[in-house]
Order: structure tokens, then C-alpha cells, then sequence
């Protein structure tokens, strides 16, 4: 096995935030332990938890994705959830339809299993609207598995139940399966897309605490999907993590119990975000690209070279975005990453420089 590099995890190991303002970022705002009251698991057995996962944490995440709590494995983030998920069902020589542009992990871990991947490209003259033709006309017999975000990342673009159903009934016609990493679908807030894994049984969800919730630091994730399946997850498990941490599903469970007062939140910090933003678009020439209702992530393009922008964003004003070249192994170069999550304070200076770098570019 070799795995690409991870290049847009290890962009920021030399931009801490006690240095650089980083308006990339696709977290929320962080949930601080003394906002979590007065919570205390300190009756918790920390020896050893069910290997699925806290039955109470599985129970809520089932009626969060509509499906029995036999269908929910408990992982240590949704990174470890992606790599169960590629493990379990890949090997060499089959292939993987994957959304573009993407987060990178999602299609660049199959690789490392020896799967061959083919990127699905979105339009983005046409709202980023994913394109079903090009997924079946790159459909073939050694197809396995078919992946995308919802709510898409970088784009929070949104795939459609009907779309859904379409791409689940292609991998049915090959004997593969749907993954749909689904971290940003609460993102949507009042009108979120059903989860993959009440639609069908080859759809896979996974998600995780870090983004909705801002509980990067938990590292609790899941995998939804039918029991068969996470069998076979299970048992790539037992050699890597063995059991998600107890403790960290236990402030997990307190969250989980109190979702909708989380959505809400995220809610309120993207949207005060989301109007600066357009204000600046607007008035900045510059960029060009529409800003969504829903999502906490926005992949404008711009007219000045990303690369000159980038580096002089990080030279001279400390500023941080990320290039599209995290996002797909081609194209997308002249966009880049910015995330609505972070403190409203910070994200206006950050755009502030944004602008100003992009006049003295253009």
C-alpha cells in the first residue's frame, strides 16, 4: 500500500493560529469544555466500551440518519471511519467514482488501497450541480464504490434526494456501494438532505463531532450502513483502533443529546459570516462566485493567480486560504477554500487582507 500525501493536512503545520489568521478552515467556531456546564462523566468506566460503540451515542446518531442502531459503528473520527470504509470494500484494481472538486482523503485513500480513481467533475457555471451522466458513463464493471460529500465540500453544494437515488441505483447495476461522507449535512439547518444510509442498502454514511458540533478535539466519528457491511468494517477495526475512545464518546453523547441547540449555533456564526462575505464579493471585482444559503464553505473564483494570491496573502498580511489544488488532482486552480465557521471578528480582518492582497495582484 502507499498513500498520496496528504498535502492540504500538512499545509498548516507551519501556520499556527497564534500567528496566522486562517479564514479557511472548515470547522465551527470551538465548543469550549466549560460551556458543556455542569457535566461531569466522572461515574464513566474509562477500562474498556462497547467495540460498536456507547449504545446511547449509537442510538442517537441512528435517529439522527433515520436507521436501527444495529446500523451505527462508533469510530475515532471520520478519518478513521473513510479508511475502514476504503479497506473493507477496495483492493487492487477496482475503481472509484469520486465528486470533484472534494475533499482529498475521500479520493485519494482508495488509491493507496490500489484502486483506480476517476474524478466526477462539477460544472461551477451551473451552481456546482452534480452531473449523474458523467458517473454513469464512467461506471464500469470493476466499479465499487462511488463517493461524494453532502453538503459538498468545498462548495456545500447540495446532492438531492432524487440524485441520491439515481447514483444508489447505478451502484446497484454494478455491485458497489454509495459513500457520502455526510459531516456538513446538518449544514443545510432547516432543509437538510436525507442520509444515504436510510435510502438504500448500498449507501455508507460517515460524519463526525468536528464540524457542526466544533468538537474537532473528541475525534469521535461514525459509519452508517447496513450490518453486513459494518462486519466488514469491524474487522479492519480490530486492527487499528480497536474501540473509539470511551470518554471522548461520552462528551460525544452529551452533544449528540442536544443537536438541534448545536445547529442552531452554527446557524447563527455562519450566517452573520455569510453576509460579510457577499458584501465583499460584491464589491470586490476580483472574485466572482455566489454565496449559498446553506453551508459553512464557499469555493470562489478569482481572476487573479491563486498561487501569487496565496503566498503573498501568507508573506505579508499572515492570512491563510486554501488553494483549489487541495480539492482536485487537476482543475479548480484558479479557486480557493474560504470557511464561515470561525469568529466573526477574525473572519472580517481576514477578508480585509484577502482584498487588499487581491488589488495589489490585479
Amino acid at each position: 500500500m502507499k498513500f498520496p500525501p496528504f498535502q492540504h493536512l500538512h499545509f498548516y503545520d507551519d501556520l499556527p493560529p497564534s500567528r496566522f489568521l486562517n479564514i479557511s478552515f472548515s470547522d465551527m467556531t470551538g465548543f469550549t469544555l466549560k460551556e458543556f456546564g455542569g457535566f461531569s462523566p466522572s461515574d464513566r468506566d474509562l477500562r474498556w466500551s462497547d467495540v460498536a460503540g456507547m449504545p446511547a451515542l449509537r442510538s442517537s446518531i441512528a435517529r439522527l440518519h433515520r436507521v436501527p442502531g444495529a446500523n451505527v459503528l462508533i469510530t475515532t473520527g471520520a478519518t478513521e471511519a473513510n479508511f475502514l470504509v476504503n479497506a473493507a470494500l477496495l483492493g487492487p484494481g477496482d475503481r472509484v467514482l469520486a465528486d470533484c472538486p472534494m475533499y482529498s482523503p475521500l479520493r485519494d485513500c482508495p488509491r493507496g488501497f490500489g484502486a483506480d480513481v476517476v474524478e466526477i467533475a462539477r460544472d461551477c457555471r451551473d451552481g456546482w450541480a452534480l452531473d449523474i451522466d458523467r458517473f454513469r458513463k464512467a461506471a464500469n464493471r470493476r466499479t465499487r464504490l462511488l463517493v461524494l460529500c453532502n453538503l459538498n465540500n468545498p462548495t456545500s453544494a447540495r446532492v438531492t434526494k432524487g440524485e441520491l437515488m439515481e447514483l444508489l441505483d447505478l451502484a446497484g447495476e454494478h455491485d458497489a456501494h454509495l459513500l457520502v461522507d455526510e459531516t456538513f449535512r446538518d449544514l443545510a439547518f432547516t432543509a437538510p438532505p436525507p442520509s444515504v444510509a436510510s435510502l438504500g442498502p448500498r449507501g455508507i454514511a460517515m460524519s463526525t463531532v468536528s464540524k457542526t458540533y466544533g468538537l474537532g478535539m473528541l475525534k469521535v466519528g461514525w459509519i452508517v450502513g447496513r450490518p453486513a457491511v459494518l462486519d466488514r468494517v469491524r474487522g479492519i477495526r480490530d486492527y487499528t483502533t480497536g474501540n473509539a475512545p470511551p470518554l471522548a464518546q461520552t462528551f460525544a453523547n452529551w452533544a449528540l443529546a442536544r443537536h438541534d441547540a448545536f445547529v442552531r449555533r452554527a446557524c447563527e456564526i455562519v450566517g452573520g459570516n455569510r453576509a460579510i462575505l457577499r458584501e465583499a464579493i460584491e464589491e470586490t471585482p476580483a472574485l466572482r462566485g455566489s454565496v449559498p444559503d446553506i453551508g459553512n464553505v464557499v469555493f470562489p473564483h478569482s481572476r487573479v493567480n491563486v498561487r501569487k494570491l496565496e503566498s503573498l496573502l501568507l508573506r505579508k498580511y499572515r492570512t491563510v486560504i486554501a488553494h483549489g489544488r487541495f480539492f482536485a488532482a487537476r482543475g479548480f486552480r484558479d479557486h480557493f477554500r474560504l470557511g464561515l465557521g470561525g469568529k466573526t471578528s477574525e473572519f472580517r480582518r481576514g477578508l480585509a487582507n484577502l482584498r487588499q492582497a487581491l488589488r495589489e495582484l490585479t
